[in-house]
Formats: C-alpha cells, sequence, structure tokens
C-alpha cells in the first residue's frame, strides 16, 4: 500500500528542506561556527573535507569545535530531517517505515550476487568518471589542479563510499523518499530530472558567497554548470538505484563517490567565476556520457526496480 502523502508532497518536502537549511546555516554564521571549523582545520593540518573522518579529527584536535561541527552536519542533514517534517504534517510511521524499507545494499529480490556485481560497477563507474574529471582538469585548468594519485587515495575510496557527510545525511531524503514519490506520476527520467534540480537548488543558499564573489553574471552561469553536474550524477545514480532494487545504501555510496573526498580527480582550487565553473562542467562531461549510453539502454532492457513510495 502506497504510504499517505500530502499535497505536492515533493514540492512540500523541498520547501522544509531548504528552510531548514537556511536557518541552520543562519545559527552556523551567528555563532562563529565557521572561524571554529576554520581554527580546528588549521591545527590538525587538514584541508576541507566533506567526510566524518576529517570533522572527527577536527573535534579531537580543537574540542572547542564541536559544537560548530555538529551545527555544519545539522545543515547538512536538512534533506533528511525533511523526510520526518513531511511525516509529521502528513504520512507518519507509515511513511518513514518506507523509508526506512529502502536504508539497504539491495532488495532481497536482488539477491545477494547481483547486488555485488552492481556495487562493483558503481565502483568502477564512479572511479573512472572520477578519473576523466581529473584528466579535464588537467588538460583545462592545470595553473589551479592540485592532484596527486598515491596508496593513500586508494584507502580514502571506502571513507567517500560510506562516510561521506553530505551522502549519509541527505540519501534518505532523495532517493529514499523524493525519487519514489515522484515515480508515482513520472517515468525514471523525469522523475530523476526533477530530484536533480531540487538537489543541485538545495544547495544555492549556502552558495550565496558566489555572487559577492563573482557577481551576479559569474555566479549564474557557475550555478548552472553546478547544476548540470548534479542533474547528470542524478540519472546516473537513478539507474543504479533501481537496478539494486530501490537502495539507498547504494545511492549514499554513490553520492560519497561524486563528491570525491580521496581526491581521486584532484582539487581545483579555482579564483575565478571562469574556472570554478569549468571545473564543474569538467565534472559533469564523464557522467552525462555515461548517461547518454545508460538512459537508452535502460529504456530497452529496464530500469529496474521503479516502485512507487
Amino acid at each position: 500500500m502506497s504510504a499517505q502523502l500530502p499535497r505536492k508532497p515533493v514540492l512540500t518536502y523541498w520547501l522544509i528542506a531548504i528552510a531548514l537549511e537556511v536557518v541552520l546555516g543562519a545559527a552556523f554564521f551567528a555563532t562563529g561556527a565557521d572561524a571554529a571549523i576554520e581554527r580546528g582545520l588549521s591545527l590538525a593540518g587538514l584541508d576541507f573535507g566533506s567526510d566524518l573522518v576529517t570533522a572527527a579529527r577536527v573535534v579531537i584536535v580543537y574540542p572547542a569545535a564541536l559544537l560548530a561541527v555538529m551545527l555544519a552536519l545539522a545543515q547538512v542533514a536538512a534533506p533528511d530531517l525533511a523526510v520526518w517534517a513531511v511525516a509529521k504534517v502528513r504520512g507518519g510511521r507509515p511513511l518513514l517505515r518506507a523509508v526506512g524499507r529502502r536504508f539497504r545494499p539491495w532488495s532481497a529480490e536482488v539477491g545477494l550476487r547481483r547486488g555485488l556485481q552492481t556495487w562493483l560497477v558503481v565502483l568502477l563507474v564512479f572511479t573512472a568518471c572520477n578519473l576523466a574529471s581529473g584528466l579535464l582538469h588537467r588538460a583545462t585548468v592545470p595553473g589551479h589542479l592540485e592532484w596527486q594519485l598515491t596508496w593513500t587515495t586508494l584507502a580514502l575510496l571506502p571513507v567517500a563510499m560510506f562516510l561521506d557527510a553530505g551522502a549519509l545525511l541527505e540519501e534518505n531524503g532523495w532517493r529514499g523518499f523524493a525519487l519514489p514519490v515522484l515515480l508515482r506520476s513520472h517515468g525514471p527520467l523525469v522523475a530523476s530530472l526533477i530530484v536533480g534540480m531540487a538537489w543541485a537548488t538545495w544547495h544555492f543558499p549556502v552558495k550565496f558567497d558566489v555572487f559577492l564573489d563573482y557577481g551576479w553574471a559569474g555566479a549564474l552561469i557557475y550555478l548552472s554548470a553546478f547544476s548540470l553536474k548534479i542533474v547528470a550524477i542524478s540519472v546516473v545514480m537513478t539507474y543504479f538505484w533501481a537496478r539494486a532494487g530501490q537502495a539507498t545504501l547504494l545511492a549514499i555510496a554513490i553520492h560519497g563517490l561524486s563528491n570525491d573526498v580521496a581526491r581521486v580527480g584532484g582539487l581545483v582550487d579555482g579564483s575565478t567565476w571562469q574556472v570554478d565553473a569549468l571545473s564543474e562542467v569538467n565534472l559533469a562531461v564523464p557522467f552525462i556520457v555515461v548517461a547518454c549510453f545508460l538512459v537508452p539502454w535502460a529504456n530497452r532492457h529496464g530500469w529496474g526496480d521503479l516502485r512507487s513510495l
């Protein structure tokens, strides 16, 4: 039985997620959390990373940053918190149970063998995409690229897959709730595009500084390139998520690999909107190529599990 939902559930969910992000972001800056985290990173000798290992090391080295780190993580968790808020509006425990059932590496129907095969393909595809982006960075923004592949990079892949904060604290919302709801009334491609745009635009409030740094024109071009990347990743994610039986844990791993805290594709330190926008395009191109292959394939052979919430 489908979960009971409020009217226009995905729009309601998206607005709540943005509202939570803005409120928690305001608390983050009002408490000086940004300065505390910068201090902790400096003392730990670390660059910023979106993974929980970096967060833990900052708190260990600089315990005064605990509140700042918790606020940062709460802000990142706005998409997952918004699911709980929607359930309070309507849906209650049945909705939360439906979302919780998707928190798995693969469904029982998929089984161990096909599940492991899907995970292996995901690891190979997303690592290859990150490497391709690194090559594009090296060709187009060499003076702004830090890129060094070592054994540490390989060791950080599990961290990227399972301990990326954005992945862990968002995917019960985007792929656990919003995508299955959209599948009630849309095909998988259209649903993926809508989720991708919701996912991309949810980031906009925390990127307000690009308007200060780059002006309106530069900021809009950069945000367009960023959105292109997110939407392309969303389409690819849907295919593998569905092939694994609507598996949120796999979506978390994919999200973490695309965030690339292991720096498989290097780190672009942009100083202009042109560099930052080009960097986002470089990140998008491999996923656009993969999506252009996967969508016709999926339309012919099936996307996998497309049950709605």
